[in-house]
Formats: C-alpha cells, structure tokens, sequence
C-alpha cells in the first residue's frame, strides 16, 4: 500500500511540474484567434444552422478557450424597420459599460429555435396514444405522457455555463484557477527500463487474451489496469478498470487500483466511496482501512483516522507501522494512548527507532527516569549515531545522578553533533565542580551556538563558575545577559549586587541591584538582607535596621536577622532598642516550663516558631519513639518548609508501624503518614510517589476522602483522564467536599464540557456560599459558554465578597466587551489597573482597555495604556506596532516613526512597522520624507515581494512623486498576487483617473466594490463619473454611499456639489451642513455652504461659514474671492474691495479677481483703479495662452 502511495504521489508530482512547465509558456492571442476564426470558417461550410450552437462549442474546445466565438454577423438587408409600438417586449438594461451596444445581449441567430418543417400545424392527442397502445387502465394521462416522454430524453451532465466578455481590449491578464490534473498516457512512472519493458509485455499478453476472448476478460482488464496506472496510463487505466467493474461489478481489485487513480485527480470522495465498497465485501482488506485513515489524516479529521487505523489493526494485528502511525493520531489528543501504540510498535518491530524516541520522550518528559533510559538505549543499539536519544539519556542520567554515565553520553552526543548547545550545557554543569576550565569552556561553547531566551541557564551557571574563578567582570557580563534576556530573574540582579558589594565596593551599583531585584520580588529575604549590610558599608544605619525590620516582618523567626538587627542599634547608639531586641531573642530560645513538652510543641508551631517546636518534639521522641510522635515531629518540619526531614521522619514512622500491631488507630495513623508523606512528594515537585502514597493511604483507610481528593489531583498533573473517578469518589465519602466540587469543575472546564462544569459550580456554591473562587468559576465558564450577562452576574457576586479581586473583574470587563458594553468595560479594567495586580494581569489589562480605546476612536487613551503595556513588555513588537500607530491617527507621526523604528530595533523582520513608518514619513510631506518611505517599503518587498500591503502603499508614494504608470505597476502586481486585493483596485483605478483613462478606473472601482461594498469606495466611483460627465450616475454612487453609512461625510459634500451645479441650493446647503455634521473640519464644505447661502440670501448664515473658513484657512484665495461676492450681494463694496485685494496678494495672477476689484472699485467712485485693474486683467489674459 506504502509503495501504492508513493507511486502516485511520484505521478502527481511529474504531473505538477509538466503543468507549471506549459503554464510559464506565455501564449500568443493573434495565433489563436486566427485558428478560432480557420475552424469557424471550416463548420460554416459543412454544417447547417442548427448544428451551428454544438460546433460552436467543439470549436472552442479545441482553440482552448473556455467560452463561445461566434462568426462574424452578415450584413443583411431590412427592407423595413419595426416600429417600436409593434414590440411587445422592451428589456431596460443596468450598468452597461462603454463601447457595449444593447443588441449584442439579444439572441444570436445561431441560438434561435426553428420550427421543424416535419411537424404538423395541429396536434393529434388521441392519434398519439392510439399510435402507443393506449393509455393503460387507472393510469393518470399527465402521469403517462410524461412518463412517455421522459424514456427518451438524453441524460445531460450539468456543466457550470461560464461567460467571459471582453470589454476592452487592454484588460488584464486573467487569474489562471489551481490546476486540476488531467489523466493522460503520458505520465513519468519512475520504474527502471526492465520493469518498464516486463510491464509492457504483460500488457501485450493480456492485450492479446481479452481480443480472443476465450476466458473472463474481466480479471484481464483489471490486471491490465493496474499495470498501466504503473506504466503511468492513468487514462488507460481508468478505462480497463471501468470497464472490469462494469464486467464483475464485485471484482474489488478494481476498486481498489481505481481509488489510486482518484486520490491522483484529488476526487478524494470517489476515493471513499471505492474503498468503502471494497470494506463493505471484504471486511478484513487492512489496506483498505489503512488508505481510508491516511486520508482522513491528510484532511485532519483525527477521529476518523484513528478509527481506520484500529479497523486496519484488526485486520492485521501484528502489523508494527499501523500502530505507529495510529500513535501519532493519538499523540495529538492523548498521548497516554499514543505511548500504548508505540509500545505495541515497538513490540512487534524491536527496531522501529522512531518509536523508541518517542516513547523515550515521554517517559522523560514525565520523569519516568528508568524507562526513558531504557528506551533512549535500545534506540542506541539500533543507531548509535543518534544524537538526539544521546542527549536525553545523557540528561536522563544527570537526572538520576549517575553522572559518569551522563558525562560518556553528553560527550558522545557532542562528537556526533558539535552544534548541540544542550548537550554541551549539561556536560558543562557536570564539570562544574570537578573541571572549572573545561566547564567553562563548554559553557562558552554552548552559549555560542544559542544566545537565546532557551539557553538562559548557560549564562546564568557561567556567570557563577566565573565568579568562583574571581572573574568578577566576565561574571557581571554574563549575569547582565541574563537580565536582559529575562528581566525576572531575581539571582541575576542578586549576585551582581554581591559583586559589587564584596569584591568592587562599588555601593550604589549594589543598592540599585538589590533594589530591583525586591521590586520584582518583595518577598526575598536575602535582597533585603544584602542591601541592609549595602547601607552598613555606607554608615546609613538607619536604612540598615529599617531593611533588617523588613527582613523580620518577612521572617519573624530568624533569629539571626533579630542578632543583626541588635549589633546595628548598639552603633546607632540606640541602647534600649538594641536591649529590647536582645529579649526577643532570648523570649525565643527560653521555654514554658510550667506547660508539658507536646503542648509546647504545639503552641510554637501554632505561633510560627517552627524550629522551637522541632527541637521540643525532637526531644520528646528520643524518650517515646512511637508512631505518634514521630508523626508529629514530621508534621512540624512540614510546616517549617524542611520537606526532606520531615520525609524521612513519616518513613521512620512507617518503619515503627511496620513492626507493630496493626490495631484500627496504627491504621488510621498509617494512612495519616501515608498521606502527608504524598503531600511531601508534591511539594517536592515527585508527583508520581505521591501518587503512589496517596494510593497506599486510601488502601489502608478506604474511607479517605482526603486521599482520594489529592490522589485526584495527582492524576490531573500527571495527564491520567481517570482522575475525575477520584473527585467522584471523595465527593460520595464527603458530599460537603467542596474543593472536589471545584476541582471537578477545572477538569470538566479543560475538556470544554462548561454546562457540566457549571452544574458542579453550583454544588460547590451551595455546600459554601462564601467561596469567592466558586463564583469566578462560574462566571469564567459562563463567559466559555457564551452566557455573558449569566457570567456578569456572578462576577458581580464575587466581587460584592470580596472587593478587592482583581480577577473578578478583569472578566467582567472581558464579558461587557464581548456584550458592547464598552464603558462599564472600561470602569473595571481601570479598577483592575488600581488593585495589586499581578504582571501578566497588567498588561493584558492594558492592552484590552487600548484596544476599547481604538474602537470608541479614543486614541490618546489607546496610546498611553500601549505605552504602559510596552514598558512592561518592551519586547513586544505588537505594541510597539500599536503604539505607533496610535500616534498615527492622532496625526503625531514623528513620534509614530520613533515607535515603528523601536519596534524594527526589536525585530528587524517585522514588515508591518516598515510599511507603517513609510505611511508615517508620506504624512510629513516633504520630497525627502517621501523617499525614505520609498525606501521603506522597498525594503519589505526585497523581504517579501508578495506583500500587498507595501506594493499598495509604494504605488500611493509613487502617486504622490507624479510617477503614476510605476504607481500602476505596483497597484496591477498586487492584485495579481491577491486578486481579492480591494484596495490595490482603489489604487490603480485612482492612478487611472490621474492619467486620464477613466474607463479603466471605472473598472477598477466596480471590481472593488464587487469584493467589498464601502461607502468610501461607492463614493470614489461617483467622483470618477462625474469626471465621465455623468453627474446622474454620480449621485447614485453618492446615495449609495449615505444609505452604506450615514455618517460618511465625504458622500454628502459630493452630493452637494452636484445640487449646487445643478442650482438646488437648498439641497446643497443641506447636503453640505450634514457633511459639516460629521466632519466638522470639512473648510471645502463651509465654504460652499456659505455661497449656497449668500445664493439663497441667508446672508447671517453665510456670514458665519465665511469667518469660520477664513479662521481656518487664511491663505486660501478663494475664500476671500467668494466672500467679497457675499459683500457686493450687500452691497457692502468697500469690504468686497479689501477681500479681492486679499485675495490678489495670495494668487497676484488671477485676472478674474482683477476684473472683479474693476468692477467693485467702479461702484464705489474709484475709476482710475478700476481702469488699472481692467488693464492688468486684459494683460494677463493676453498674456495666458502665451505661457
């Protein structure tokens, strides 16, 4: 079956690049057309008019053309044209395009039906049915005759008619669709000459039996169809297979070869319904259920395949490949049953290496040590060349502390691998104590080959083994690296602070360390610690005690701190409080004597005081060593963090119960120590001894709902599906076990079963109303379920308890997003940001409250929470990009370039800050800007030269440097990689316009609008048919637009400049006042009010747009010019004068204003003037055609 598959994807392959091949040939119209119009030629002289419309077709096809050429028309005579009142159908036709007549959308003449000359004027029913035999009895006569007529009607094949019209005849290259192979006799089959030629005579052989026909040739057509799809006949193929199907239609060979050939056609179903005939007769064909499942693996169905992979394993149980490639399935939802198929690969086929590895990885990835070894070495037995399975056994052996092992692995990983820096890490933390140099050396090695994020740990254990070497600078450099890979890291900043304290004396640097490091941690005792001595070395004693007082408060039973604390007072001088100080110390060392030493124990452990209670109780189990005590003793050390001790104490106590009788309470006891011994395991990080502790306790009291509760979620970190029947189980010994309830609802919430989660949530709530953490549960799974407003309501809860959850809130501002309710949002991302919240909290609370900002078009907001979000996250390169262009819309565009360019400093692939700080520079407006936004995007097309977003915006930069048929280019090469390209249509049907071809920009505009219908774009096209002169069409485009969106403010201006043409100065005012409306900085739209105004003698109003646009633009000529009409209207000539003398001192060439001053100066008595100005107006109009 494998060799099957590869086989034809060979075929497919060959086929593919022979179709590439013929498709980069460029094909000459004129050849083409001259064969089209040869071949037409040819059936006009041999075929009538009726067999016309077919031969047309046949025509086609064989030019190689997907649509229909007619002949050339006739010119044919009319004696007499039709009067229009004698038609009786008039068709109006939409949208006709230029250069198109109505008459070519009649009906040819070659597709008009004739009446046949046979058939008779008048039909004879009853003669037909006579001529029949007659209608049969209790038979409907409709029913009869159409069943009558239906026997002889052809079945056709329903073809998709496709109609190309060329309407111009510069049109763009059309898209060519995604190949679809075609089966042929040609195809390269890759055998050998001697299998080809044995094929070959095969084929003559059963050639020559099925033309003598003396046996079954259906078993001969299959063979022979089978031997041609090797030969590479697909064509031939499919035939002989057809036709031993239509033979036998049993034979399931045939089906079988005949799916191969579908799966080369990429008829993936025909594929099915073959193979699912062959399972429907042959329910043991393996190879059939295996071909189904790769299938479904290649469509991503994993369900399906996985069920086929198990019905081909039945079929062949011992089959190894099948039940890896079923692993695989499995490894992507359960890797549990992916680790049980690789074992049962591995079992059947010992030396399936692939297998190895990945059962090896698990076991590793899970800290199954001995496993992982054992697999990772019978992979190495098969290939010891492996470097990857020498690695992790290497690794898997530091892990078990065999380090001689490990050190042999990791160097041979090396020598097979010199770039494995992991390898070469490792090795080097083993040679740390017994090889310094050689460490460091691999140290080096390894923080060569990978400097990154990954290899953190490299330049952290580098930076301390120079420190032990005294190589205080390099270890500075190295802990420095670390910081800026990962600024969290607290030991970095921790040790460049001891650095500098003990070895450089460079204080200050110090304090500054230790500070960052309890800024980002304040909880580290050892910062405070270390900045107090810091402050020591500087004689600032008060800041010394005040760090030590942290210290305390952080740590209440150090007694250390307490001694320190006392020596700095005694310098300070500060004798009482150094005495006080003393007495806690000694408070702390005395006991009570006057109470029994359990009770001791137990009153310093209730108040903290760990060790006192350990040394109390260790006292006691010199004298009693029994279960009890021992049991407490390790309890204690629980308490007190020493996890180790307090293990070995619990393994003490069972080694006593071991020996003892097992009474109910040494039972009970046992289990007790059973499971806080699991609760050591835990936090010691060994989730499967836990695991098995916890399942010792419940064995030994089966009764625990404890146990069975931490067993539960032991098996959650382990990936066991099993682990709800331990919730189930604790929750049926406890139903008031609430925290199963909820653990039940995390488990039911990560397989995405909400309701059921839900209905645990409720459970939860009702044994304890209190829980804060039960309500945000619900309200987080209703929030998965869709049930926002459910979801805000117990948030609200949980937030009524407990003021203060930051958490809470955070999801309600996430559900009123998701409802719109942008505002109330808006309210508690901001109460989120004043709450001590969490880092990662902060920052996405940032981001969604910008991102709110952006859609309420609020972008100053939106760009102070982007600079909050990128000063925690300063890598982020999205935020960057956001920030920049929040900068953008506000029209800061310098700061939008700094933005853009910190973000390329981050990621200098990051082609989306390239365009953007191009779109920045064209805003600046200058030559120079716009070329190094040229440069810009030039720069993201050398990277990737199908970017559309750049190619678009490079031919708006070369529209704006007058380059429009570069800018034309740019725009026809987008769209030729993205043919649903809008805005590239935009693009060059605006470039069209600027070169004067309206007819392509018309079309470019209406391709546009067919991929996405915007006001904007319907508006671009009522401006392209007002420059074709048709002003109708124009304000069809612009309703169009104000219908899409009333608020486009640009619709109406238009609009009303084609009212204010037309002399509708009412509606033009209205028209423009709504533009005002929307865009209320519109100067173009003011100013054409106010003439409209002046028009319709609302003088006050017009007055009050006039100041309103001088205001804005008082170096605008225009404006001057129009208003000084406004004055002449009232007559008011002396202001008129002063406007038109304006305005000449802002355009001095415009004669129209100099005739204009003429005639103002005229009426108010200033003749000489008027005279001049009449003079220069006649100059400059002679002098105009000159220029």
């Amino acid at each position: 079956m494998q060799s099957n598959m590869k086989q034809i994807l060979f075929q497919k392959a060959k086929e593919l690049e022979r179709w590439m091949t013929q498709q980069s040939e460029t094909e000459e119209a004129i050849p083409v057309k001259e064969n089209i119009d040869t071949i037409l030629d040819h059936i006009q002289n041999r075929s009538n008019v009726r067999d016309l419309s077919l031969s047309l077709i046949e025509a086609s096809r064989k030019a190689g053309i997907s649509y229909i050429v007619y002949p050339k028309k006739k010119k044919t005579k009319w004696k007499k044209r039709l009067k229009l009142s004698k038609l009786s159908n008039v068709s109006t036709s939409h949208g006709i395009l230029p250069g198109q007549k109505k008459y070519l959308l009649r009906v040819p003449l070659y597709e008009r039906k004739f009446q046949c000359p046979s058939l008779p004027s008048c039909l004879n029913f009853d003669e037909f049915v006579q001529s029949k035999g007659g209608i049969p009895e209790n038979t409907n006569p409709r029913t009869w005759a159409l069943d009558m007529f239906s026997k002889h009607k052809h079945q056709k094949t329903t073809t998709h008619k496709r109609v190309k019209i060329s309407i111009h005849n510069d049109t763009s290259e059309r898209m060519k669709e995604p190949p679809k192979l075609e089966l042929s006799d040609s195809l390269k089959s890759g055998l050998s000459p001697e299998v080809t030629k044995y094929y070959e005579s095969e084929v003559e052989i059963l050639t020559k039996e099925i033309n003598d026909k003396k046996k079954y040739p259906a078993f001969a057509y299959c063979r022979r169809g089978a031997i041609y799809r090797k030969l590479g006949k697909l064509q031939s193929a499919l035939k002989d297979l057809q036709e031993a199907i239509l033979l036998e239609p049993l034979f399931l060979n045939a089906y079988w070869h005949r799916h191969f050939i579908y799966l080369f056609q990429d008829k993936i179903n025909e594929a099915l319904d073959d193979l699912n005939y062959v399972n429907k007769y042959n329910k043991n064909n393996a190879e059939a259920y295996l071909s189904k499942a790769e299938i479904f693996r290649g469509r991503k169905d994993i369900t399906l395949a996985i069920l086929n992979y198990t019905q081909a394993i039945k079929c062949k149980p011992t089959d190894a490949d099948i039940y890896f490639r079923r692993g695989e399935m499995y490894e992507i939802a359960n890797k549990v049953l992916a680790i049980d198929d690789f074992s049962k690969c591995i079992f059947y086929d010992p030396k399936r290496t692939d297998a190895l590895l990945k059962r090896g990885m698990f076991y590793y990835e899970n800290e199954n040590w001995i496993s992982a070894i054992q697999d990772f070495t019978a992979l190495l037995n098969i290939d010891p060349q492996n470097s990857q399975a020498r690695t992790y056994r290497g690794r898997a052996y530091f892990k078990r502390q065999f380090y001689k092992q490990a050190t042999q692995d990791l160097s041979v990983a090396i020598h097979l691998d010199p770039n494995n820096w992991l390898a070469l890490y490792y090795r080097a933390c083993l040679f740390r104590k017994s090889s310094p140099f050689r460490a460091l050396q691999d140290y080096s090695v390894s923080a060569l080959i990978n400097d990154g994020y990954e290899n953190l740990g490299c330049f952290l254990h580098r930076g301390i083994l120079y420190a032990d070497l005294k190589l205080w600078l390099l270890a500075i450099c190295d802990f420095e690296t670390v910081i800026s890979l990962e600024r969290t890291v607290i030991l970095a900043y921790v040790n460049i602070g001891l650095i500098h304290l003990l070895y450089l004396d460079n204080y200050v640097e110090a304090i500054w360390h230790f500070s960052e490091a309890i800024r980002l941690d304040p909880l580290y005792i050892q910062s405070y610690i270390c900045r107090a001595e810091t402050y020591h070395k500087l004689h600032k004693l008060k800041k010394a005690v005040r760090e030590l007082s942290r210290a305390i408060h952080l740590q209440p039973d150090g007694i250390q701190l307490y001694i320190i604390r006392g020596q700095y007072l005694l310098m300070m001088k500060c004798y009482d409080l150094a005495k006080f100080t003393i007495y806690q110390v000694a408070d702390m060392n005395k006991g009570l004597i006057e109470l029994s030493p359990i009770q001791q124990a137990l009153i310093y452990s209730f108040c903290e005081n760990h060790d006192k209670a350990i040394q109390v109780l260790d006292r006691i189990t010199l004298n009693r060593p029994e279960l009890t005590m021992y049991t407490l003793l390790a309890k204690a050390q629980m308490k007190a963090k020493k996890i180790k001790e307090a293990m070995r104490m619990f393994k003490k106590a069972l080694d006593i119960f071991s020996h003892s009788d097992k009474g109910p309470n040494a039972i009970a006891a046992s289990a007790d120590c059973l499971y806080n011994l699991g609760l050591c395991y835990m936090e010691e990080g060994n989730i499967q001894m836990a695991f098995d502790c916890f399942t010792k306790a419940v064995k030994a009291n089966p009764d625990f709902a404890e146990g069975f509760y931490q067993r539960g979620l032991c098996k959650v970190k382990l990936n066991k599906d099993s682990s709800v029947l331990d919730f189930n189980r604790a929750i049926t010994l406890n139903p008031k076990h609430y925290q199963a309830y909820l653990s039940r609802v995390a488990f039911y919430g990560l397989k995405g079963r909400y309701s059921k989660a839900i209905l645990n949530c409720n459970e939860a709530i009702k044994i304890y109303p209190q829980s804060v953490r039960a309500y945000i549960y619900r309200g987080v799974l209703k929030y998965y379920n869709k049930t926002y407003k459910l979801a805000i309501t117990d948030l609200t809860t949980a937030i009524n308890m407990d003021k203060n959850s930051y958490i809470a809130f955070y999801n309600r501002a996430l559900c009123y997003t998701k409802i719109s309710e942008l505002r109330m949002a808006l309210t508690d991302y901001g109460i989120v940001l004043l709450l001590d919240a969490g880092e990662t909290v902060m920052l996405n609370t940032f981001i969604n409250r910008g991102l709110i900002y952006v859609e309420l078009e609020q972008y100053t907001f939106a760009l102070e929470d982007f600079k909050q979000a990128a000063l925690i996250s300063k890598t982020n390169v999205s935020l960057c990009q956001a920030t920049a262009m929040c900068h953008h819309r506000n029209k800061e565009f310098e700061e939008a370039v700094d933005f853009f360019t910190w973000a390329l400093k981050i990621d200098p692939c990051f082609l989306d800050a390239y365009v953007g700080r191009g779109n920045s520079y064209m805003e600046y407006g200058h030559d120079e800007a716009t070329k190094q936004a040229q440069k810009d995007f030039l720069k993201v097309l050398r990277i990737n030269p199908t970017y559309t977003k750049a190619r678009i915006s490079l031919g708006y930069n070369l529209q704006a440097q007058g380059k429009f048929q570069k800018a034309w280019n740019h725009f026809t090469v987008a769209i030729e990689v993205d043919p649903k390209c809008y805005l590239a249509y935009e693009g060059r049907a605006v470039v069209s316009l600027q070169m004067g071809d309206n007819f392509a920009a018309i079309q470019d505009i209406n391709a546009a609008i067919k991929i996405n219908t915007t006001a904007e774009f319907l508006t671009n096209r009522g401006v392209i048919h007002e420059f074709m002169g048709q002003q109708q069409n124009a304000m069809k485009d612009y309703q169009a637009a104000i219908s899409l969106n009333p608020t486009y403010s640009l619709a109406y201006f238009n609009a009303g400049n084609i009212y204010f043409h037309h002399r509708q100065f009412s509606q033009a005012s209205d028209y423009f006042s709504k533009a005002l409306k929307f865009d209320p900085e519109n100067e173009c739209a003011a100013m054409n009010r106010a003439i409209a105004n002046t028009i319709l003698k609302k003088y006050k109003e017009a007055k009050e747009d006039f100041a309103y646009v001088v205001e804005s633009c008082p170096f605008w000529a225009a404006v001057y010019f129009n208003r000084a009409h406004f004055y002449c209207c009232l007559k008011q000539y002396e202001l008129a004068e002063g406007d038109l003398s304006r305005a000449l001192s802002l355009k001095p060439d415009d004669a129209l204003i100099y005739n204009r001053r003429a005639e103002v100066r005229g009426r108010i008595g200033l003749i000489e003037e008027a005279v001049a100005d009449y003079i220069q107006a006649l100059d400059l109009q002679e002098y105009a055609p000159v220029m």
